[in-house]
C-alpha cells in the first residue's frame, strides 16, 4: 500500500480552508496533519510535524508564503500554491512550487495538481535506488534532468525557452544549447509547472516567462522563435493575455 502524503493546509480563509479540507477529504492517498491560519503558526506546524507536503495560500498576514517557504527549516518540502491572485504565480515557480490553483479550487483541478505531486514525489524516491530510472525528472529545487543521448543533462526549469516535439524526441532550447532528449512531449507536458508552461500546439510547449509577446494566434519568444497558437489551445492563450501573464 502507498503511503499517504502528509499535508499541512496553510490558508487564513475559513470558507477556503473549508472547501480545500472537503477536496482533501475525498483523496485517500492525503492524510491531513495540520491547519494553519498564519504563517508563524504554520511554521512551528512543520516544525513538529515535518510533512510531506504543504497547501499554502499566498496572502497571509504578517508575512507572506513565500516569505515563510524561505524561513522553514531543513529540506524543502513539496508545495502546491493556493491563492486567489493570478500574479502570485510566477513567483510560486521562482520557489519551485508543484502547482498553482487559482481560487475557487474546483475537485478536478485539485485532484490533477495531487497527482503531479504523487508523480514528482514517486520519482524522487526512486532516483537514488534506481540509475536507470526512465527520465524525465523534475526534481523538488526544480531541475529538470534529461538523458542527451549517453549523458543525463540537469537543467533549471525556469531558464527553460521552449520544447519543440519531434515524432519520439523532444528538444528543449534553453539560452545558450539545445538539448535533444529522446522521449515523448506528454511525459515532460505532466511533469512541468503550470501556469509556468503551457502547450501552444501538438508541438510546442512554452515557458510563458519567456513570452515577448503575443496577440493570441502567435507568440514570440525571447530568443526571437516565433510559435503558432493551435485552434485548440487559443482559449489557453487568451486566458494568459486576459490575465496579464
Amino acid at each position: 500500500m502507498t503511503k499517504p502524503i502528509r499535508c499541512l493546509l496553510v490558508d487564513d480563509e475559513p470558507l477556503a480552508q473549508e472547501l480545500i479540507l472537503d477536496h482533501m477529504a475525498q483523496l485517500p492517498m492525503l492524510d491531513v496533519v495540520g491547519v494553519a491560519g498564519n504563517a508563524l503558526q504554520a511554521i512551528e506546524l512543520y516544525k513538529n510535524l515535518k510533512p510531506d507536503l504543504l497547501l499554502l495560500d499566498i496572502n497571509l498576514p504578517r508575512m507572506n508564503g513565500y516569505e515563510l517557504l524561505k524561513s522553514l527549516p531543513g529540506k524543502a518540502p513539496w508545495v502546491v500554491v493556493t491563492s486567489g491572485y493570478q500574479e502570485f504565480a510566477f513567483e510560486g515557480f521562482e520557489n519551485n512550487v508543484v502547482d498553482f490553483l487559482l481560487k475557487p479550487i474546483t475537485f478536478s483541478r485539485f485532484v490533477r495538481a495531487i497527482t503531479k505531486v504523487q508523480e514528482r514525489m514517486q520519482a524522487a524516491d526512486e532516483l537514488p535506488a534506481a540509475p536507470s530510472l526512465a527520465y524525465p525528472t523534475v526534481s523538488p529545487t526544480g531541475q529538470l534532468s534529461v538523458k542527451d543521448g549517453n549523458k543525463l543533462i540537469n537543467v533549471s526549469c525556469q531558464d527553460i525557452i521552449l520544447i519543440e516535439a519531434m515524432s519520439d524526441y523532444v528538444k528543449i532550447q534553453l539560452p545558450e544549447q539545445v538539448v535533444v532528449s529522446h522521449q515523448r512531449v506528454s511525459a515532460l507536458e505532466k511533469l512541468l509547472p503550470t501556469p509556468l508552461f503551457i502547450r501552444v500546439n501538438r508541438s510546442f510547449i512554452v515557458n510563458t516567462a519567456k513570452i515577448r509577446q503575443t496577440n493570441g494566434q502567435q507568440i514570440e519568444m525571447q530568443n526571437g522563435h516565433t510559435v503558432r497558437v493551435g485552434s485548440t489551445y487559443r482559449g489557453i492563450v487568451g486566458s494568459m493575455i486576459r490575465s496579464g501573464l
